[in-house]
């Protein structure tokens, strides 16, 4: 687990900057982890009483008024409340009947580990359009911790939408399992792999993303980016090295990469 990502999304939960967060210096990525799941739990399990007896009394409802209900009175928050106490099938129903900008206000306030079951069923189209949204409004936070619990399949597809390549970085570099980005991107073209190595490569701040992504490939996939690095810039992967000389177990993660 990559403490600063955690600490990223810790941030951007509390909206602060990561430097104020100074005063948890003492706590590692899973405890940080912890603590952002622990207030993003409290308000949901205070009022889970509630939520459940309002999404039981939904069932009975149609759709679209329910609907109305969702955008006209309840609003976004609640709404993302409820989800986790309604069945799949009934959230993706009613997801259809709201448009991109609620939809995409109501992601803000879901806690993505809570909404598996609802990420795997919803259909990739209504997605496109709040990643659209997000993209837009460079809520690159929210995008993140949503592709850690999102299918392969519908990652790879969101992430192929995103046009520039450094905000494909950006994404993920609020995801917390680099095992899965990584999977991810060794989907991906060579073009495309050469346009996010080229990205880091103009914006330093992102090198670790590829650091941390490359290092959870297998060797074929490293030696695969190796390849495609030189293509980009023969003093890319002596740059890499030289930005995790002082992390040891990085680098040794990294030799199929840096041996090439």
């Amino acid at each position: 687990m990559d403490r600063p990502t955690e600490l990223r999304r810790l941030a951007r939960l509390l909206h602060r900057d990561t430097d104020a967060l100074r005063h948890l210096d003492t706590l590692d990525a899973v405890q940080l982890m912890q603590l952002r799941r622990l207030l993003q739990e409290s308000l949901i399990e205070r009022f889970a009483g509630a939520f459940k007896r309002l999404a039981a009394g939904g069932r009975l409802i149609p759709d679209p008024l329910k609907a109305k209900l969702c955008t006209g009175i309840f609003g976004a928050a609640l709404t993302a409340n409820l989800s986790y106490f309604t069945p799949t099938d009934q959230s993706v129903r009613l997801a259809r009947h709201f448009d991109d900008d609620f939809l995409t206000e109501t992601a803000r306030h879901q806690v993505p580990e809570r909404a598996q079951a609802l990420l795997a069923a919803l259909p990739v189209e209504i997605m496109r359009g709040v990643a659209r949204k997000l993209l837009a409004a460079r809520e690159f936070a929210i995008m993140g911790g949503f592709t850690d619990y999102l299918p392969d399949d519908k990652a790879l597809i969101l992430i192929q939408d995103i046009a520039q390549p450094a905000d494909r970085l950006r994404v993920s570099s609020f995801a917390q399992r680099k095992d899965r980005v990584a999977r991810i991107m060794a989907q991906l073209t060579d073009e495309a792999l050469a346009a996010q190595l080229a990205a880091a490569m103009a914006e330093p701040d992102l090198l670790t993303e590829i650091v941390l992504t490359v290092a959870e490939m297998p060797g074929p996939q490293q030696m695969r980016l190796a390849d495609i690095s030189d293509r980009v810039d023969i003093k890319l992967r002596s740059r890499l090295e030289q930005h995790v000389a002082a992390d040891a177990p990085t680098r040794e993660r990294l030799q199929p990469y840096f041996q090439r």
